[in-house]
């Protein structure tokens, strides 16, 4: 059995039923830890099927989506035990409840006008597309999360709540600069809670559960679990980002924002997978050649080896190969024959450029400009580290040696 086969099983869950089990765990966990959850309502699951019909085709625009909160225990019993129980639930439209299938369900979660900001709201949503998005965009050329999602986000509340409180949450930890105000973390919580308001109320509407807004909050809510240091529930969260995405078929070459958001959310799991010691929950194996991809893609391509890297690494995987030392000796090099592969491909954008810096330093300062391919090639060398470290050593003690000094040179690239 190969190392990724416990991981090619289908998970069964559909494109209605994933997003709901991922929201069934964000709001269990959010319900389980430092939210406020003592004034939510308890609604049983007749009394929320109830509520959910007697609103019918009048539910309120975006602006105004009734908000049923579910309790932990609700969240747990519902969502996550009996997941289609709650997608009975969340199906309930005006088109189930006997209105003309003509009506645009659309119109119930997409704003007809841009949302308005409140006065202190202006300098997050700003933070969020000049700064935090950046992150998000590293390897995507055509910068989705600070050209696209901003304006998806104008027309969607859910998704803009969720922007909010990424930016919020950067801006109550990062330095202050001089007579900058700073932000506190509450807000940012009151931001995320509302988020997930949002989102269990939207929720019910097929469109919303298939559309690009919900994979775009869904992968700010997971970076503002990232630098919100959320632990175990971001694990989990991830896990159900993963479900949502293989429900749609979504990849590393999907194309267009669904794309960009694969490779932000595998490399948010790469760092979580190495962390943790476990395997990237991806499946997927890029297929497009090097003679066809751009400089973009080839960035990105490294992310891919170095999450099959971190999978190598992993206590599972060490387990599996203590009793096949032969094939987890060739799989290494199979490994970082793909990195020299990939060293050999990328153009000369990845090349550091000339720096001048004092000769007494630590490290010899590398500068490669844009700093994504700098990101790049710093991944590759974290790739060759963990292989090196972890590979068994036929060869022995001379094996050690030659190895050494290929860590110690992948460790001393600095790249500014």
């Amino acid at each position: 059995m190969s190392p990724q086969s416990s991981y090619s099983t289908s998970t069964g869950y559909g494109t209605e039923v994933a997003p709901l089990r991922w929201f069934g765990l964000l709001a269990g966990d959010a319900c389980n830890g430092d939210l406020e959850c003592s004034s939510l309502e308890t609604l049983g699951d007749a009394a929320l099927a109830r509520r959910f019909h007697s609103e019918g085709v009048d539910t309120p625009r975006t602006q105004e989506l009734p908000t049923p909160r579910p309790t932990s225990a609700f969240c747990e019993r519902v969502a996550l035990q009996n997941p289609s129980k709650l997608l009975q639930i969340s199906a309930i439209s005006p088109a189930a409840t006997g209105v003309s299938g003509s009506v645009d369900e659309r119109q119930y979660w997409q704003a007809p006008e841009p949302l308005n900001l409140r006065d202190h709201e202006f300098d997050i949503f700003k933070h969020f597309v000049t700064g935090v998005s950046q992150w998000i965009d590293l390897f995507d050329p055509l910068r989705h999360f600070s050209t696209l999602v901003p304006h998806l986000a104008l027309r969607n509340e859910g998704l803009m709540k969720a922007v909010l409180a990424l930016g919020a949450r950067h801006l109550s930890i990062k330095p202050l600069n001089s007579g900058e105000a700073g932000i506190d973390r509450t807000a940012a919580v009151q931001y995320y809670y509302e988020t997930l308001q949002y989102l269990q109320s939207a929720m019910r509407y097929t469109s919303y559960k298939n559309s690009l807004e919900l994979l775009a909050t869904v992968l700010v809510v997971s970076t503002y679990e990232m630098i919100d240091g959320a632990g175990k529930g971001w694990e989990r969260h991830l896990k159900g980002v993963f479900w949502i995405q293989r429900s749609r078929d979504i990849n590393g070459e999907s194309g267009g924002l669904e794309q960009a958001i694969w490779w932000a959310w595998l490399r948010q799991d790469v760092w979580a997978a190495f962390r943790e010691h476990r395997r990237c929950f991806t499946i997927f194996k890029p297929v497009k050649p090097y003679q066809v991809m751009d400089i973009w893609d080839m960035a990105s391509k490294v992310v891919y080896i170095l999450a099959q890297s971190v999978n190598y690494s992993s206590s599972e995987e060490k387990q599996l190969g203590e009793r096949d030392l032969t094939n987890r000796i060739a799989r290494a090099n199979t490994l970082l024959n793909m990195l020299s592969e990939w060293r050999s491909r990328v153009s000369v954008h990845f090349e550091p450029l000339p720096v001048e810096g004092p000769s007494n330093r630590a490290f010899k300062p590398l500068w490669i400009h844009p700093p994504a391919f700098g990101t790049a090639i710093q991944m590759y060398c974290m790739a060759r580290i963990l292989l090196l470290i972890n590979q068994p050593a036929a060869g022995g003690y001379l094996e050690y040696i030659g190895r050494d000094k290929i860590i110690t040179e992948s460790t001393n690239t600095n790249v500014s």
